[in-house]
């Protein structure tokens, strides 16, 4: 057998699997490693391997996916937590949190931007099985993101585990009263009572983190105005702030799908879909509600957003501090 046929069936049965391919011969590693040279294969972790073509067309928590079942299959007794118990668990998570992979073990290391692998100190974890892998609990995953992570990032996850009922609200906020000792109880208490299932992507969850953060939390969300020009018609909003004033201040979260997206945009032009929003404004602003925008790479200066919602009027509370972000950007 040639090694292009034998690298063939080594990759096939990986991609079957959903995972990545792992040579056992030193010839497979020789031939793979001129692949990898010539950009036909990558290395997405130490002595893991998948075709390039097929590596790019899976999302970030796929490719997460296939390292974790990968590396399972090698370390059956490993225990997944954190953002990658997340990922498993099919939680909202920011790329930004793929990597390191987080397994659990009774010694921690220091975490390292190129470290690719982050050991929890954790006692005696709720363990289940998810697709033959081992990983922490649903809830003893979402405490430890909220423990270890910024708000920003911590929110995600628990928003998606309401929002796709997997989940009770009332058993998602006690969680933390349940657990004899909790280290930093009062923010990881604050940050459980901020869940909400209404929030409908990661990338709204990001920005309310932030909105926590920086002292302006948001007093609702996904709000329902009337539209004043069609009868029946609603304008709904991403974000909603009371002004001492009684006046409101209506915050929106835009992706660039919103305008170039086919399914979001109905097949119409963006020249259309821009002057729906304009209308939809205008609208809102008669009913004595002014809106700012916001876009994700606006999460990454909240010095600004908070210069922005203090220009609108909204009196600073005190915000939710949060533990530094541990991860490489």
């Amino acid at each position: 057998m040639d090694d292009h046929h034998a690298l063939n069936l080594l990759f096939d049965a990986a991609q079957l699997a959903r995972r990545c391919a792992r040579p056992r011969t030193g010839t497979d590693v020789s031939a793979i490693a001129r692949r990898v040279r010539s950009g036909a294969v990558v290395r997405p972790y130490r002595g893991l391997y998948a075709r390039a073509d097929y590596w790019k067309r899976l999302d970030r928590h796929e490719q997460v996916r296939h390292v974790v079942r990968s590396l399972s299959a090698m370390h059956p007794d490993w225990v997944f937590c954190g953002p990658t118990a997340a990922v498993m668990h099919g939680l909202d998570c920011s790329y930004r949190l793929c990597g390191p992979i987080c397994i659990v073990s009774d010694r921690p290391t220091r975490i390292r931007p190129s470290t690719r692998l982050i050991r929890y100190a954790i006692t005696h974890p709720d363990v289940e099985t998810l697709d033959g892998i081992q990983v922490t609990g649903l809830m003893r995953t979402l405490y430890d993101c909220v423990a270890r992570l910024p708000a920003r990032y911590a929110l995600a996850p628990m928003d998606s585990a309401l929002r796709l009922g997997k989940v009770d609200p009332l058993v998602l906020r006690n969680y933390p009263c349940s657990l004899p000792y909790v280290r930093d109880r009062k923010r990881i208490e604050a940050m459980f009572d901020l869940a909400d299932g209404r929030s409908e992507n990661g990338g709204e969850s990001e920005g309310r983190g932030v909105f926590a953060t920086i002292g302006y939390p948001t007093d609702d969300i996904q709000v329902e105005f009337p539209c004043l020009e069609r009868r029946g018609r609603v304008h709904r909003v991403d974000y909603l702030w009371q002004r001492e004033d009684g006046s409101k201040l209506i915050g929106e979260f835009d992706g660039v799908r919103k305008y170039v997206d086919p399914t979001m945009t109905s097949g119409r032009a963006i020249r259309d879909v821009v002057d729906e929003e304009r209308d939809r404004q205008r609208c809102l602003e008669r009913q004595g509600s002014s809106t700012t925008r916001f876009y994700y790479a606006d999460w990454d200066y909240p010095g600004r957003i908070a210069r922005i919602l203090s220009s609108h009027g909204l009196a600073r509370q005190p915000g939710i501090p949060s533990p530094p972000f541990p991860y490489a950007n």
